[in-house]
Protein backbone atom coordinates (compact mmCIF):
# COMPACT_ATOMS: atom_id res chain seq x y z
CA UNK A 1 0.00 0.00 0.00
CA UNK A 2 2.87 2.42 0.70
CA UNK A 3 3.95 2.31 -2.93
CA UNK A 4 0.57 3.80 -3.95
CA UNK A 5 1.46 7.01 -2.06
CA UNK A 6 4.57 7.51 -4.24
CA UNK A 7 2.96 6.42 -7.52
CA UNK A 8 1.78 9.89 -8.70
CA UNK A 9 3.14 11.50 -11.83
CA UNK A 10 6.36 13.43 -11.18
CA UNK A 11 7.17 16.91 -12.44
CA UNK A 12 10.28 17.08 -14.62
CA UNK A 13 13.40 16.73 -12.46
CA UNK A 14 14.91 20.14 -13.29
CA UNK A 15 11.61 21.98 -12.81
CA UNK A 16 10.97 20.26 -9.45
CA UNK A 17 14.48 21.10 -8.22
CA UNK A 18 14.11 24.73 -9.32
CA UNK A 19 10.73 25.08 -7.57
CA UNK A 20 12.05 23.44 -4.39
CA UNK A 21 15.11 25.73 -4.35
CA UNK A 22 12.75 28.74 -4.61
CA UNK A 23 10.68 27.75 -1.54
CA UNK A 24 13.49 26.43 0.69
CA UNK A 25 14.38 29.88 2.13
CA UNK A 26 10.95 29.71 3.83
CA UNK A 27 12.09 26.54 5.63
CA UNK A 28 15.67 27.35 6.67
CA UNK A 29 18.10 30.27 7.01
CA UNK A 30 21.03 27.85 6.47
CA UNK A 31 22.74 27.03 3.19
CA UNK A 32 20.98 24.29 1.23
CA UNK A 33 20.90 22.48 -2.08
CA UNK A 34 18.64 19.96 -3.79
CA UNK A 35 19.82 17.04 -5.90
CA UNK A 36 17.99 14.19 -7.59
CA UNK A 37 19.26 10.85 -6.34
CA UNK A 38 18.06 7.30 -6.15
CA UNK A 39 18.21 4.05 -4.25
CA UNK A 40 16.56 0.63 -4.36
CA UNK A 41 13.19 2.32 -3.84
CA UNK A 42 13.56 4.59 -6.86
CA UNK A 43 14.39 8.21 -7.60
CA UNK A 44 13.92 11.01 -5.06
CA UNK A 45 14.85 14.62 -4.33
CA UNK A 46 17.51 14.90 -1.64
CA UNK A 47 17.52 18.19 0.28
CA UNK A 48 20.88 18.93 1.91
CA UNK A 49 20.72 21.56 4.68
CA UNK A 50 23.82 22.74 6.51
CA UNK A 51 23.99 22.85 10.29
CA UNK A 52 25.02 26.16 11.86
CA UNK A 53 28.61 26.75 13.03
CA UNK A 54 27.43 25.68 16.50
CA UNK A 55 26.01 22.44 15.07
CA UNK A 56 22.33 23.39 15.34
CA UNK A 57 19.91 21.83 12.87
CA UNK A 58 17.63 24.67 11.78
CA UNK A 59 14.99 23.62 9.30
CA UNK A 60 11.21 23.52 9.48
CA UNK A 61 9.54 20.22 8.66
CA UNK A 62 9.94 19.61 4.94
CA UNK A 63 7.17 17.91 2.99
CA UNK A 64 7.70 14.17 2.46
CA UNK A 65 6.47 14.58 -1.11
CA UNK A 66 7.01 17.49 -3.53
CA UNK A 67 5.73 17.71 -7.13
CA UNK A 68 5.25 13.92 -7.05
CA UNK A 69 8.82 13.25 -5.85
CA UNK A 70 9.76 11.52 -2.59
CA UNK A 71 11.81 13.93 -0.45
CA UNK A 72 14.78 12.90 1.68
CA UNK A 73 16.22 15.46 4.13
CA UNK A 74 19.94 15.32 5.01
CA UNK A 75 21.72 17.59 7.49
CA UNK A 76 25.38 18.18 6.68
CA UNK A 77 28.21 20.00 8.45
CA UNK A 78 28.64 23.78 8.24
CA UNK A 79 30.09 24.85 4.81
CA UNK A 80 29.94 21.26 3.50
CA UNK A 81 27.96 22.29 0.43
CA UNK A 82 30.44 24.99 -0.61
CA UNK A 83 33.63 23.08 0.23
CA UNK A 84 32.69 19.52 -0.76
CA UNK A 85 29.55 19.35 -2.89
CA UNK A 86 30.21 22.43 -5.06
CA UNK A 87 33.98 21.93 -5.30
CA UNK A 88 35.40 21.62 -8.79
CA UNK A 89 36.44 18.09 -9.67
CA UNK A 90 39.92 17.66 -11.10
Amino acid sequence: MANLYWRNKKTDKQIAIKKFMEILPDYTPSAFTVKQEGDDSGAYLCVYVERTEEGEEICEDLPSKFEGWRVVHVYCPHEYIKVVMDAKRT
